[in-house]
């Protein structure tokens, strides 16, 4: 089975990080890294960190959201970031899929109806 969305986006993010190497990736040792637990999900066989399977894309977006804090520093930061082409992750940088995220700023940004009291 291989999966997608956020939890590929993880494993993607941790080759760039050890070098394209599959077997670093897989004996990572920076436990503090929030994509620690998430470094093999992708895998087939390997089961995601998350207790249930349906909370698991969550988690991973979470872990995400988590990691570009780290690197940016702050939310106004990871807002600004640039690294578009560069980062897997950008994507997902809010906590949130592209597509919610997409359509939570329309609903925000939509013209709103005048209240005249």
């Amino acid at each position: 089975m291989v999966r997608s969305g956020a939890i590929a986006l993880i494993r993607r993010f941790c080759l760039e990080c050890q070098g394209a190497s599959a077997r670093s990736v897989r004996s990572c040792s920076d436990a503090r890294c929030p994509l620690w637990a998430w470094r093999l999900a992708a895998l087939p066989g390997e089961a995601p960190p998350a207790p249930e399977a349906r909370h698991a894309a969550r988690a991973a977006l979470r872990a995400v959201r988590r990691q570009c804090m780290n690197c940016a520093g702050n939310r106004y930061e990871v807002r600004a970031c640039q690294a578009r082409e560069s980062c897997p992750l950008w994507r997902c940088r809010f906590g949130v899929r592209p597509q919610t995220y997409k359509a939570v700023r329309r609903r925000f940004f939509a013209p709103k109806a005048l209240r005249l009291f």
